[in-house]
This record gives structure tokens, sequence and C-alpha cells, in this order.
């Protein structure tokens, strides 16, 4: 558990510092630097972009998740895993492609007149889905080979301050929208070339056809497990995109923008369980070809504690703190209040769940991860079908927390029954409860009224963060909740206070 530790720490170093970063940018400075509908574009671009990196790399990251134990030898170049993963997934990127071209005159007729941005900047998706999909390839072999910092602090933390500095050209009259959006491009590009030379500096940059070996058996399996996974990823990416396609479908790209300003704000908090993922999943693959089911109920018990007490700190921070925030918005972006209470809740929910998708994903049930992912979509698409027209954009995000807690609310359900896994203790409902009162104490306190200066609404923010961070972690250590915490500080008090 050593490694999973301080690679998660240090992952989330990484990615609540591209979090301040993409704070200022997307939470702040892009609401007042462009339209709602700019800010749409920008989004529905991005999703679905990531939805066509997932269709295009055709399953190989989800089964060299699973399979990479049998390739693994560095002295055979890891029998030619990186060639095989990057020559599949170009193939399935110029299937992709040839679906855009294809699709492009339904999407004139559908979307131009509420989306005629979309409309004028579709083929941007071509170039944005490589660098998403390449980064992904090389950013999952990193992790395969225990690298998952590297992935992080480009994904998180650089391509984030690239796409600020994008803005900050654009905020100097620079640069025309369309020119913003050739940087903005150049943000990705960049993000996966440095992801690129890392994997070459760690000398693992191999294509050598030489000593690409697949035996028959193992091709076959590999086959299988990558349509099931992309079954499972594609599901997981729809599930992501569908709420702002349907949003864009009924409401047009201005309604789009305001949800999507708002789900940043809610996918802040699961930023520790993104880094826990990279790190856990690999050693939960090692561990089943070991049949070592102690570790795999460790890594489990651990990852639902943990990833509970860092969702509740955040969605508390951010949920006591939306009156201020909102005060730096432009008009009408408050609409989105309650949906990043409800969507925040949703990611509170996974995270609650632990590694259940990675241990069901990694085991020889895998196809029934599969089938969950497959149940999802149904779901949420009926919930979105039905509470949209009725709330808008906060059926959207009630729909997307409903989704949640049925799936993993299956997905636990199976795991515990059929591997005897159950993860919660006592520690998990107190920690609840204790996030509960935190909250309702933090907002005790009067906000800063509509005519007070910028200043003193920075200030209350500060202050009221410090108190819940101050109660909320020093209660959790106090009544010692985690004792991963615990050590850790411990550690910490003993290498600086000496």
């Amino acid at each position: 558990m050593g490694i999973i530790k301080r690679q998660t720490i240090q992952s989330s170093i990484y990615a609540y510092a591209g979090v301040a970063v993409g704070f200022l940018t997307q939470g702040i400075f892009f609401p007042n630097l462009f339209s709602k509908a700019q800010v749409g574009l920008l989004t529905l671009l991005i999703s679905l972009a990531q939805v066509l990196a997932q269709l295009s790399n055709l399953g190989t990251n989800g089964a060299g998740g699973r399979y990479f134990p049998y390739f693994r030898n560095a002295e055979k170049q890891h029998n030619g895993y990186l060639l095989l993963t990057s020559l599949t997934t170009l193939v399935g990127f110029s299937l992709c492609v040839l679906g855009l071209w294809l699709a492009r005159p339904w999407i004139i007729e559908n979307y131009q007149t509420q989306s005629a941005l979309f409309v004028d900047y579709y083929y941007l998706l071509i170039p944005l889905s490589f660098f998403t999909v390449y980064f992904t390839v090389f950013d999952n072999y990193a992790r395969l080979l225990y690298d998952p910092v590297t992935g992080t602090l480009l994904q998180q933390f650089v391509q984030r301050l690239l796409i600020l500095l994008a803005g900050v050209i654009y905020w100097l009259g620079w640069v025309t929208f369309p020119q913003f959006l050739g940087l903005w491009l150049l943000a990705f590009f960049l993000q996966t070339l440095l992801m690129v030379i890392s994997v070459a500096r760690d000398e693992a940059l191999f294509y050598s056809r030489q000593f690409v070996s697949l035996e028959p058996e193992l091709r076959r399996n590999i086959t299988r497990y990558a349509a099931l996974t992309l079954t499972t990823a594609l599901s997981s990416q729809i599930i992501l995109t569908i709420d702002k396609v349907m949003i864009n479908d009924a409401q047009g790209l201005a309604n789009t923008g305001v949800y999507s300003i708002a789900s940043y704000f809610a996918t802040v908090i699961a930023l520790p369980a993104t880094a826990l993922y990279k790190v856990a999943g690999a050693l939960i693959a090692e561990s089943w070809k070991t049949n070592d089911l102690k570790n795999i109920i460790s890594i489990y018990r651990k990852s639902c504690l943990n990833q509970l007490i860092a969702g509740c700190l955040v969605f508390v921070g951010i949920a006591a703190n939306l009156p201020n925030v909102f005060r730096f918005l432009p008009a009408g972006y408050d609409a989105g209040y309650y949906v990043i209470l409800w969507l925040g809740l949703g990611k509170l929910i996974d995270m609650a769940t632990g590694v259940n998708g990675i241990i069901l994903n990694t085991s020889r049930f895998y196809v029934y991860d599969s089938l969950f992912f497959v149940a999802l979509i149904f779901i949420t698409i009926a919930a979105n079908k039905y509470l949209i027209p009725l709330y808008g954009i906060n059926g959207a995000a009630i729909g997307a927390a409903l989704a949640t807690l049925l799936y993993n609310l299956g997905r636990t359900l199976f795991v515990g029954f059929a591997f005897g896994m159950q993860p919660f203790t006592w520690r998990n409902l107190a920690v609840i409860v204790l996030a509960a009162v935190v909250w309702w104490i933090s907002v005790q306190v009067s906000y800063p009224g509509p005519t007070d200066p910028k200043w003193r609404i920075v200030f209350d923010v500060v202050w009221r963060s410090i108190l819940i961070t101050g109660l909320f972690g020093g209660l959790v250590v106090l009544l010692n909740l985690s004792p991963d915490i615990n050590q850790t500080v411990l550690s910490l008090r003993k290498r600086f206070l000496k």
C-alpha cells in the first residue's frame, strides 16, 4: 500500500495545483472572457473528443491494464505492447475520422440553428481527438510501468496552464477567437508530445517489430477483453458526455456553457479518485495474477475510506463557498448552483465506493462490469429525458447523481457477493456525519453583502476554507478515523518538527 499512498499523494498535489489554475481559467476567467455559447463550444468539443478517443482506442488501454503483466519484460521491449497498442489505435482513429465526415450533413441539419458555433468548428474534433487518444495511450503505458504521476502532472497542471496562457493572449487582443482555438488546440498537442518524451526519457519507447510476441490464446483473450472494455470505457465517456449533449439539443450552447462551468466544480471533488485509480489499477491486476485477495481487500477498504474523507472535505469546501464564487461570475451562471451540489454528490458517491470497478474489471467477472456500464447509459438517458424538460440543467444533474448511486450500488453488491469483500466500517459513516456537521457550522456566519468589495469576498473564501479544513481535518485526525492519514501526519511531524 506504500507505493499507492506515495504516488496518490504526489498525483493529488499536481492535480490540485492544476485545480488552482483550472479554477482561475474555467471557473472565473473564461466565463468573463467568452460568451456562454463559446464556453459551451469548448466543453462540447472536449466531451465529444473524449468519447471519440475511447472509441479510437478500441479497448486496448483497458486490455493493457488486465494483461500487461503477461507482456512485461523490459529486455524484450515488453513484447511489442506499445507498437501493437499504437497501431490498433491508429486503425480505430481512422474509422472515427470516416464517421465524422459521414456525419457532417446530419450535424449541419440538426445543429445549425441552436448551435451554429459547433457546426463552424466541427472538424476541430479530428485533431483534438487524435491528441487526446494518443495522450491516453502513452499515459496508460507509463502507468503500467508504475509512473502515474507524469500523466497527472501534464494533464491536470501543464495543459491547464497552457490553456490559461492562450486565454490571456486572447484577452490581450493579440488573436481572434478562431486563432485562440488554434492556441487552445496546441495545449493538447504539447501535452501529448511531452508524454511521449517522458516515456522516451525512461527508455521505454519501444517500437521494434523484432520483439513482438503474442501467443494465440493470449491474443484471443485480449481481443475478447478489449471488446468488453471498449464497451465499458465508451459507456463511461458517454455517461460523462450525454448530459451536455442532451442539454445542447434541448436548450442550446448557452445553457450547455452554464452547465459545463457548474460541472467543472463537481469534477474537482473527484481528483483524488482519479489519482488513486491510476496507481491502484496495475497493482490490483498483479494481485489477481498471484491471487493475493488480502492485498485487494486492503486496497478496497482503504480506498473507500480515504477517498470519502478527501471527497467530503472538497465537497463541503466548495458547497460552503458557492455564494462567494458566483459573485465573480457574470449574471446567469448562478443557475448552476444546485447543479454543482447534485453533480458533486454524484462524485462523492462514486468516491465513497472506492475501487469496486477496478476490482471487477480486472477479475474473471470483468464482463459484468461492461453490463453495469451499459445499464448506466440507459438509466442516465431515461433520467435526462424525463428530468431535463421538468427542471432544465438541474434535472440533468439530478439524473447524473441518481444514475451514479444505482450504478455503484450494483457494483458494490456484486463485488460483495462474488468475492466476499465488504469495505465499509463505522468510520465511513462517522466521516459523513462529521462532514455534515462541519458544513452546517461553516454556513452559520453571514456572507459578504452585495455591495461589499471583492477583497472582502476573497477574504471570506480564505477564512471559511481554513475553518472547514481545520475543523474537518483536525477531527479526522483526532478521532483516528483513518489510520493512513494519521500515519502520514505523524511522519510529517517527525520530518519537519524534529
